[in-house]
Order: structure tokens, then sequence, then C-alpha cells
């Protein structure tokens, strides 16, 4: 994998490092901290997996042209050694996730709102001819050295497949993760997926919904938080086409149902955002299940720990449980 030192080196030749300090974000890329002993701090991401990373800084800037969410202006990115880096300025702020739920509710309810806008804005701007894994496209892309600026129209999904049949692979892996204490409740999602799939990609008018940009991670735990409100949204790794219910279903549990015994507030708040600029879309219940089925357990299969501060893992598996009987 790139080391940061490196990465900054090829962008930054000028500078002199004066410090690197590892920050814990994300299961799948490592993160620094670089200072310089003249000129603004960056944050360095280096990964393994090129396509990954180069998706990541594509979706990154394109949202960053395209919307009003803030997000961290991409300063460089590439193929470097056996990976990839991608360097972004440094954006100062608190984690949303610690400090959400102790907000005044009226700070919190604007955020949430901030959110709905944020995904409405998301998918207004970027929509695909088909579902699957979104990714830029164009010889520059193809380059050692990656671009800094592009737009919307530079991402695609380059493998066509058809909505029913992405919306089950998306299902059954979601549910094949999830661990034995679940089982009795997967098993009813996965007759449903059989069953009901087609009814779960289609909109109110009955035709198939149009894929839209999915950041499936968009969450507290992935922004910023400032005096001003959210300061930066980080994390746009992985993109995806896919139906908007479904990925408005996601977001609304990782930004309301995940924090709140009593969310309705927020719920109503994220909703109007959302509303503000697009019509939000029927969830279907299966949708939905899925939805909360894929956000239960991490990329590493461990289960996702709600509230703040955390529930233990007999109690996250409860949550996320009893979430799943709710809606299915």
């Amino acid at each position: 994998m790139t080391d940061p030192r490196a990465a900054v080196r090829r962008a930054f030749p000028e500078r002199d490092v004066e410090s690197v300090s590892p920050v814990r974000r994300g299961n799948r890329k490592t993160t620094a901290v670089v200072e310089f002993a003249v000129g603004p701090p960056v944050v360095v991401q280096t990964c393994g997996d090129v396509d990954a990373l180069r998706s990541e800084a594509a979706v990154t800037a394109a949202i960053d042209d395209a919307t009003s969410i803030p997000v961290p202006t991409v300063l460089a990115g590439g193929v470097a050694g056996d990976g990839a880096y991608v360097i972004t300025e440094l954006v100062r702020g608190e984690d949303l996730h610690e400090r959400f739920a102790s907000l005044d509710p009226g700070r919190r309810r604007e955020i949430a709102r901030a959110f709905g806008r944020y995904l409405g804005e998301t998918h207004s701007a970027a929509t695909f001819g088909s579902f699957g894994d979104v990714e830029p496209m164009g010889e520059e892309w193809a380059a050692d050295e990656w671009p800094t600026e592009t737009q919307i129209s530079a991402l695609a999904v380059r493998k066509h497949t058809e909505p029913v049949a992405w919306l089950r692979s998306y299902g059954r892996a979601a549910l094949d993760r999830l661990p034995p204490a679940f089982d009795a409740v997967a098993a009813r999602i996965r007759r449903r997926l059989d069953e009901a799939a087609v009814d779960a990609v289609r909109n109110a008018s009955g035709r198939v919904s149009e894929p839209v940009l999915f950041p499936w991670d968009l969450r507290p735990g992935n922004a910023l938080v400032d005096e001003d409100g959210v300061a930066a949204v980080l994390d746009w790794e992985s993109p995806m086409a896919a139906p908007a219910a479904l990925a408005v279903a996601k977001v609304e549990y990782l930004v309301v149902d995940w924090y709140l015994d009593d969310p309705s507030a927020e719920r109503a708040a994220f909703r109007a955002g959302y509303e503000s600029v697009r019509r939000y879309p029927e969830v279907a219940p299966l949708a939905r299940a899925i939805a909360i089925a894929d956000t239960a357990v991490d990329s590493t299969g461990a289960v996702t720990n709600p509230m703040y501060p955390e529930l233990d893992r007999e109690a996250a598996i409860g949550f996320h449980h009893e979430a799943l009987d709710r809606t299915i």
C-alpha cells in the first residue's frame, strides 16, 4: 500500500513533511493527517484497491461540483506503488457521531434536515441508466494521476444488471452477513425477497425506479460538525446506483433511528429536507428491511453499535432485530 509520505512527496515535492499522524477511520483504507513545515495540513488516504479509491475520489469531486454538500476538496490522487492514494484538504470539526444525540433538539433537527437535503441533492444530481457499481469513465481516470475536478457526467455504471436481479443480489449479501441471532427474521426477509422484489424496485407509478447515486454510508459517523452545522461529509466509498427508496431507507435509519428513543421530530425534519429538493419516494417494507439488514453488520462481519454511548453487542443485536421485526 502507498506510504502517505510518498504520496505527498509526489503531489507536493516542494513541501517538507513535519509529521504524519494516523487516523482511525473505516475498515478498507488507511488515513493519516500530514503536517508540513510550511503550508496547510492535508489528509492522505491510501488503499490497495485502486478501483475503489478511484471511484471514491471521482464521486467526492463530482459531489463537490454538483451540490451544496460540504465535502473536503480533492487536492491530488492517483496510482503509486502497489496501491492508490487520495489527498484532500483537512476540515476541522467534531465527530458528529459523538455529538448528535446530545445536541439541542433544535440543532439536531437542523442537522437531520441537512442530511435529508444532502441525499435529495445527490439523487437529483446523479442518475444512471442501470443499477450497479458506479465508477468514473474517461482516459483521464485511467492514468496514474487522477483529475482533481470532475462532473457527474463522468460517472457511470459499466456493468448493466437487471433491476430485480440487482436488488436480490444486494439483499442476499446483506442477509448472509447477519449472525445466527437473526436467522428467523432473515428467513422471512429472504422469502419476501423471492416473492416481492419486483415491488421493491418500482416507484409509486408502477415503473422501475430510476437508478440514483446511493451513498450507502451517509451518516453522522462520517461527518464533522462545528458551530455552524455540518462542516464536512467525509466518506463516499463504494458508490452504487440504486433505487431512491433503498437509499432513503438506509440513510434515514442511520441518521435518526440510530441515536434516539423517539426520533419522530428528527425523522420529519429529515424527510422535509429531502422534499425541499425532490419528492420523497414511497418505501416498500422489503426495501426498508434490506436497508436495515445491510446496516446491522459492517464490512468485517461485526454487528454495528447504535446509539451514543454505543450499545454493547447483545443490545445492538436487539436494536436491529426489533427494527427488522417492525418493518417486515
